[in-house]
């Protein structure tokens, strides 16, 4: 419920001073009379401190909103295509994230840039330096490959080059009193708005509010790099923790694709056919609590044992694709949750369009990530207000997160 500031005020004003009149003037009143009225009062007092929490929790929703989209307004406009083999903004985007964070308080050399390899195969008379301007460095094995289907193996002859390329994670720590760590990640590759300019927004906005904070966890944020190609730098983070730093981590919190879909969703757990249920909720768990405690709504996908997607009925599955709360595995939770880090996945999106697929995003216009409509404008034409909305509501729940002190699992 959103409430006029002064208007509220002159009424619980007039409510108190009526309260008050009457009990002074009131001598003849019975014990009783005056303690009821004393009772009118502390209600009236609760009440007024209830909607001035809720008038700063509601600016200051809007606020974290409105510095998410300015700038998601940026990356729209300037760093647009973020491929990070070939896009032309990708090493700009890179600069402008760590820039950002300098800017916010945290020390140059703080800002980890962590490499993250993978292989790409491309036709031997393709120009390499051409083909791949964005990453840090590439190399051959000298040898040269045959496709056969989906796969390349190694043939004397072939018309294929096998090319390790290199690419880097993007990562700064906020120290907490604890040794136990929150990870914060979001993909920045990519060329869209929302998938994953809305990520980079959030987690950004968020890592310049905590900067100067006193918290109990230590949260590091990560950029990821490499995405859309299978996840490298994601896995390759996740891969090359330590069993210390699996140890003391919490949980993996990931921000994709929050501003474009009808529903604000949050997905957690490890999918278990055998026993038909979903483990390692603890993180999603504890999302949903707070997410309720702060009156914030969130759905989760929809499928369970015995609520199959419309899909996998068409297909005649007996056991669903994806189990309430769990997800898929198409993104950067990924490699935290094979390391058997609990995570919780943050998106925009709607498992209940009425098709044959059971998963979409909109109900409207369909998919917009991973389509050339994924820019602000086509957002803001066919989804005007829903930006800052999802921002609100995700922004709301990820702060209550990083500040939290009673972490329970």
């Amino acid at each position: 419920m959103k409430f006029n500031k002064k208007i509220t005020s002159i009424l619980l004003t007039g409510a108190l001073s009526s309260c008050l009149v009457i009990s002074a003037a009131g001598c003849s009143n019975s014990d009783s009379e005056i303690d009821e009225l004393k009772s009118q009062l502390a209600n009236y007092e609760q009440t007024l401190e209830e909607i001035k929490n809720s008038l700063k929790t509601e600016e200051t929703a809007t606020e974290y909103a409105a510095e998410c989209y300015a700038k998601l307004q940026y990356i729209d406009a300037m760093v647009k295509d973020r491929d990070c083999l070939a896009g032309e903004n990708f090493k700009f985007a890179q600069k402008w994230i760590s820039w950002n964070l300098i800017q916010a308080g945290y020390a140059e050399e703080d800002i980890i840039y962590q490499p993250a390899t993978f292989s790409r195969y491309y036709k031997n008379d393709v120009n390499l330096a051409e083909k791949l301007t964005a990453v840090d460095k590439y190399e051959t094995d000298g040898k040269s490959y045959s496709r056969q289907g989906w796969n390349y193996v190694e043939a004397e002859g072939g018309e294929y080059v096998k090319v390790d390329v290199t690419t880097p994670n993007i990562a700064v720590t906020k120290k907490g009193k604890s040794e136990k760590q929150i990870i914060v990640g979001a993909h920045y590759d990519g060329d869209g708005t929302g998938d994953n300019g809305s990520g980079i927004s959030l987690a950004l906005t968020t890592a310049e509010k905590i900067v100067n904070m006193d918290l109990e966890y230590t949260i590091t944020f990560v950029f990821f790099t490499a995405e859309e190609y299978g996840k490298y730098g994601s896995l390759a983070y996740a891969n090359a923790m330590t069993e210390e730093e699996v140890a003391n981590t919490l949980y993996m919190i990931n921000l994709d694709s929050l501003v474009c879909g009808d529903y604000a969703y949050l997905y957690g757990g490890v999918q278990d056919n055998e026993n038909k249920i979903v483990t390692k909720t603890e993180a999603y768990d504890n999302a949903m609590a707070v997410a309720k405690s702060l009156g914030l709504s969130f759905k989760s996908n929809p499928w369970t044992w015995d609520n199959l997607s419309p899909e996998d009925k068409e297909e005649g599955k007996e056991v669903p694709s994806y189990a309430s709360p769990s997800t898929g595995t198409w993104s950067d939770h990924l490699g935290f949750r094979n390391r058997g880090i609990p995570y919780v996945y943050f998106e925009a999106t709607n498992w209940e369009i009425p098709d044959y697929t059971g998963y979409g995003e909109t109900y409207l216009v369909g998919m917009l990530m991973n389509t050339k409509n994924d820019y602000l404008e086509y957002i803001n034409k066919y989804f005007p207000g829903r930006i800052m909305k999802h921002f609100e509501t995700f922004s709301t729940l990820l702060y209550a997160l990083v500040t939290q002190d009673n972490v329970n699992f």
